[in-house]
């Protein structure tokens, strides 16, 4: 038996996982990432890369001015700020969408993340750096990959082998016409490959988290450890305290509409009682607060019109040495005699 409990068997606690995700350990998808990069990439160079190619083609008009001149430093110099601020400003946007869909996918996989940055000399050793370079996980990853080469090289050749005539009409064509349908075939090609990558990316996504959740997976014995220092934690016991005071409150709240009477500070304290002769030998107290639950609770009893009698030093006394559900004790009979009997002839004129 104690061996069956040490099997991974249960699924990892919210606890496990945050603690995982603290620690950087989080289910993460480079395929995700990739292939959504190559998406809005390439619909950005599709519908929105005109100003960049203009500017480009530009670059290499202007290029073209110098051949045949003589090189001065000042002349190369000028060639090269031209060309990187070119580059630049023509790129910029797209460095831009790679950012900011890296940061998207990642956030939308595993959430942000705040980690300290931490030196593992660890991670120096070479022999544990082979193993991971050699390991199971990084087989598989070459695995995925060579896979997706495969399929990626068998669709390119039924496509050409769909579309080579195509080709081969392009050369009777004029120049125009031969460069429009070479980049129509060209989108036929690219957009093959890109849906492989998405259904790739699809498919490790999903097997990512399986994989990630199978290794998170606890033994009964550490979600017995994990709750004892959870039960253990100040915070958790305050927590939990507060959430037992508040259904105690509601729940008491609830019992006020059935109590015979409810006796006042009159402003501080509250104290709602009732006696059911059938059950109980002496009245109970059903609802007890003070302030702000006091004002609460005479507040209900106005609302089902119920009693309220005013004795501070009695609801005082009752409140702090009785509690919810207990009956009264024998030293409070005569003053309360005194109170049931004016509550029932209160109840008797108002059948009448």
């Amino acid at each position: 038996m104690a061996g069956d409990e040490e099997e991974k068997t249960e699924e990892p606690t919210d606890k496990k996982v945050e603690d995982a995700k603290k620690e950087g350990n989080v289910s993460k998808s480079m395929e995700v990432t990739g292939a959504a990069i190559l998406f809005f990439g390439s619909l950005y160079l599709l519908f929105f890369s005109g100003p960049a190619l203009n500017q480009i083609i530009k670059l290499f008009l202007y290029s073209y001015t110098f051949i045949g001149e003589d090189m001065s430093e000042n002349t190369l110099y000028e060639i090269g700020y031209t060309t990187v601020i070119t580059l630049l400003i023509s790129l910029m946007p797209i460095f831009i969408i790679v950012i900011i869909l890296a940061l998207i996918t990642n956030w939308t996989q595993f959430g942000f993340i705040a980690t300290p940055l931490k030196i593992d000399l660890a991670k120096l050793d070479p022999i544990k750096g082979a193993k991971n370079i050699f390991g199971p996980k990084k087989a598989l990853e070459a695995l995925k990959l060579t896979m997706k080469l495969l399929i990626i090289v068998v669709v390119m050749f039924l496509l050409f082998i769909f579309t080579y005539k195509a080709f081969l009409s392009m050369m009777d064509k004029e120049l125009p016409a031969t460069i429009a349908a070479i980049i129509q075939l060209t989108g036929y090609f690219l957009s093959a490959i890109l849906l492989i990558i998405i259904i790739f990316a699809i498919m490790d996504f999903y097997f990512t988290r399986h994989y990630y959740f199978k290794s998170l997976k606890m033994s009964k014995q550490e979600i017995k450890d994990e709750y004892k220092n959870m039960d253990g934690d100040p915070q958790v016991k305050g927590r939990i305290r507060k959430i037992q005071m508040q259904m105690a409150q509601k729940r008491m709240m609830s019992d006020v509409p059935d109590a015979d009477v409810v006796i006042t500070n009159p402003t501080h304290y509250a104290v709602a009682m009732k006696y059911d002769n059938e059950k109980n030998s002496a009245p109970t107290i059903v609802a007890k607060g003070i302030d702000f639950i006091a004002l609460k609770i005479k507040d209900i009893a106005r609302e089902n019109d119920i009693p309220i009698i005013e004795n501070p030093a009695l609801a005082r006394s009752i409140y702090s040495q009785i509690e919810v559900d207990q009956e009264i004790p024998s030293e409070f009979y005569k003053a309360l005699a005194e109170i049931f009997s004016y509550v029932y002839e209160l109840k008797k004129k108002k059948r009448r």
